[in-house]
């Protein structure tokens, strides 16, 4: 990838970004949508929907869970993204559904589900929806019979893989970064293949604490490197992992704490970071931090979505999920420097799944999914374990 010379706006910044994955995935991404026809487009005057601003494939029935909606409390979603992140969706749903007041917070992506079981344990008001991009914590959630199966009627508008489970859609789907300090590193790794390469050749310069990855901990960062592992193997995954563990590289649990740690110069080159934590910072950054895909393998954060058993805004929560997957939410999250996948939203957005199979290749997108291994626990922590002594942990 091209570094850019110049200071960039946040369009320019965005439009940068040009196994374990499903063959559906593969397709998917790169599959153009036809525009729809008048018949499959907003309502019309003679539809029961007329006036909603819906699309004539809603059925008729959708005004009576909004006329439900207007009954219920404010709407709790539990997230993984930040109030930026949020702003643009917030604005075109409350735009569209005046009478739902919402608050999403933004947690860890196993923190969602340990808040959620405390809080219905003890009968407490708690979260609505959930969206987060734990994997195996979906897994489990859905084996204790705490979701709340919906099926969209967008369902058949997204992509295959992007339906992660039986009342479980992807919200985004978000790469994970190179990202190096430009005024300390004058040749930045381009893939992981060249990362170790760079290590092993300088190791003084990187030793210690001047890689920074998320800790084996966080589930953003497991997942990276479990799909990672199904990818190209487990032992040769460990091997590649080991040669950076070598350095003794900090750990991080948040994405904006390595981009902080690099910005300053503390880190020199961080891996695996999600980019919606790098994204926001340009185009002030310019000078000092350079990103890019990763070359041999850019996993692909997808952020799993919910409606969950006790929640006390069910008819909102359908309202919201049908927004995020229906191409107007697709295209207000762009907005908000996460990425859309929707076919149709290319188009309208600033960054888009697509534009990640033309810069490294599909087959070097490593998606995250509901991988049946993962709700093996035992399989799970032996691998996390592992990835702990390969860091040098």
């Amino acid at each position: 990838m091209t570094e850019p010379n110049r200071g960039l706006s946040r369009r320019e910044a965005l439009g940068i970004f040009g196994g374990a994955a499903a063959a559906g995935f593969l397709v998917a991404c790169g599959a153009a949508t036809p525009a729809p026809s008048a018949s499959a487009g907003a309502a019309t005057s003679a539809d029961p929907l007329a006036g909603l601003g819906l699309p004539s494939y809603y059925p008729a029935s959708y005004k009576d869970l909004i006329e439900a909606a207007k009954k219920e409390p404010k709407l709790n979603v539990y997230s993984i993204m930040s109030k930026a992140n949020w702003a643009p969706v917030m604005e075109a749903f409350k735009k569209k559904y005046t009478f739902i007041d919402l608050d999403a917070s933004d947690d860890d992506a196993y923190g969602v589900f340990d808040k959620y079981y405390t809080e219905s344990a003890g009968n407490a008001k708690t979260a609505d929806m959930i969206m987060s991009s734990a994997m195996d914590a979906w897994q489990g959630f859905i084996k204790k019979n705490e979701l709340d199966v919906y099926k969209s009627p967008e369902h058949d508008k997204v992509p295959a893989w992007s339906r992660l489970g039986d009342g479980v859609y992807t919200v985004s789907s978000d790469p994970m970064v190179i990202i190096w300090n430009k005024k300390l590193v004058a040749s930045p790794p381009k893939t992981m293949a060249a990362l170790v390469g760079l290590v092993t050749s300088d190791k003084a310069k990187y030793t210690p604490g001047k890689i920074v990855t998320y800790v084996e901990t966080n589930a953003t960062g497991f997942s990276g490197n479990w799909f990672s592992a199904k990818k190209v193997g487990q032992d040769k995954w460990l091997q590649t992992i080991s040669a950076i563990g070598a350095t003794t590289p900090k750990v991080e649990t948040s994405g904006g704490r390595m981009v902080d740690a690099t910005l300053a110069g503390e880190t020199l080159i961080g891996y695996f970071v999600s980019a919606i934590t790098v994204l926001p910072k340009f185009p002030a950054a310019n000078d000092v931090l350079g990103y890019t895909l990763i070359g041999d393998g850019t996993p692909v954060i997808t952020r799993g979505m919910g409606i969950t058993k006790k929640a006390k805004a069910p008819s909102s929560s359908r309202l919201l999920m049908d927004f995020i997957l229906s191409k107007e939410g697709q295209v207000a999250w762009s907005k908000g420097g996460l990425t859309p996948y929707r076919p149709d939203a290319a188009a309208d957005s600033t960054i888009h799944l697509d534009k990640f199979a033309a810069e490294v290749g599909q087959q070097n997108l490593v998606p995250f999914s509901f991988d049946p291994d993962l709700a093996d626990t035992a399989k799970v922590e032996a691998f996390r374990a592992s990835l702990k002594k390969a860091l040098g942990r």
